[in-house]
């Protein structure tokens, strides 16, 4: 007696299925991974707030395709919001981290920024504002994409430049 099993795949369903479960884990290491870079830049900063303007502009905006998926932008604590200054911060994030990812164009895109036009001046003169969370990002998205995938076998790399 013959058995016969007919399987019908349709691989082009499955290949997209697999690649939205990956794109999902990678965003997901993504946000993670900006959330500990703007946590970390927000607690390590050097400099001593004023107004509040420049810790509230510093947040990211996760993209996919090209599309906002995700925002961070908190009004500061710390300074005195004068004249509305944190408010003022936040809106600065946004539109910088905006501006910058449509000039990026990738599939999926993450924009860590300090939004406040003298954020390179108060870096200029000795402060971090985000040098050093710049120099951690690797590490904290390296931990966030082992994390994402531990139990699978998907090979990937991070690469900086």
């Amino acid at each position: 007696m013959a058995i016969r099993v007919k399987i019908n795949i349709d691989w082009a369903k499955v290949k997209q299925q697999l690649i939205e479960q990956i794109d999902t884990r990678v965003i997901f290491a993504f946000q993670n991974a900006c959330d500990d870079a703007v946590n970390y830049a927000k607690t390590n900063h050097g400099y001593t707030q004023q107004s509040g303007a420049l810790n509230s502009s510093t947040g990211y905006q996760l993209y996919k395709d090209g599309s906002l998926i995700h925002s961070r932008f908190e009004a500061s604590q710390g300074g005195s919001d004068s004249d509305g200054a944190r408010a003022k911060g936040v809106a600065a994030g946004e539109k910088a981290a905006s501006e910058r990812a449509s000039q990026l164009g990738a599939h999926i895109c993450a924009v860590i920024v300090a939004g406040m036009p003298y954020a390179i001046y108060v870096e200029s003169k000795g402060y971090d504002v985000l040098s050093a969370t710049e120099k951690q990002f690797p590490d904290f998205l390296q931990k966030r994409m082992d994390e994402a995938f531990k139990n699978e076998n998907v090979p990937y790399s991070i690469t900086t430049g």
